[in-house]
C-alpha cells in the first residue's frame, strides 16, 4: 500500500466521518429509537457511498488493508476530536452509540469493496 493510497483512504474516511458528524449534530433531537435507527442507516449510507467512489476510482483489490486503514483513520479522528476539541460529556461512548456504528462503518467499507472491486 502506497502513501498516496493511504492518504486517499484517509480523505475518504474523513469525508464519511464528517457526514456522520453532521447527522449527529443535526438529528440529536429525534426520539431515541429514531435517532439510533437513522444513525445506523446514516453510517452505512455515508461510508457505503463514499467508499464506493473510492473503490471505483482509486481502489485496488486490497479490501482487508483498505478496511483496516479506514478503521485506523476513524479511531484517529475520534481520538483527536474527543481528546482535544470536544469538551462536553462523553455519555455516548457505549455499545449502541459508538462501538456498533464503528463496526457498521468498517463493515460498509469492506462490503462495498467486495461488490465494486
Amino acid at each position: 500500500m502506497t502513501a498516496i493510497s493511504i492518504t486517499l483512504i484517509g480523505l475518504h474516511t474523513f469525508v464519511a466521518w464528517v457526514l456522520i458528524e453532521i447527522f449527529v449534530n443535526t438529528c440529536h433531537k429525534l426520539t431515541r429509537a429514531r435517532y439510533v435507527l437513522f444513525h445506523y442507516l446514516a453510517v452505512l449510507g455515508a461510508f457505503g457511498v463514499v467508499f464506493s467512489f473510492y473503490y471505483r476510482f482509486f481502489g485496488s483489490g486490497e479490501l482487508f488493508w483498505t478496511t483496516m486503514t479506514a478503521f485506523g483513520f476513524m479511531v484517529l479522528f475520534e481520538f483527536l476530536v474527543f481528546r482535544y476539541l470536544y469538551s462536553g460529556e462523553r455519555w455516548f461512548f457505549n455499545w449502541v452509540d459508538w462501538i456498533l456504528p464503528i463496526f457498521l462503518s468498517v463493515s460498509a467499507v469492506y462490503l462495498v469493496g467486495g461488490f465494486v472491486v
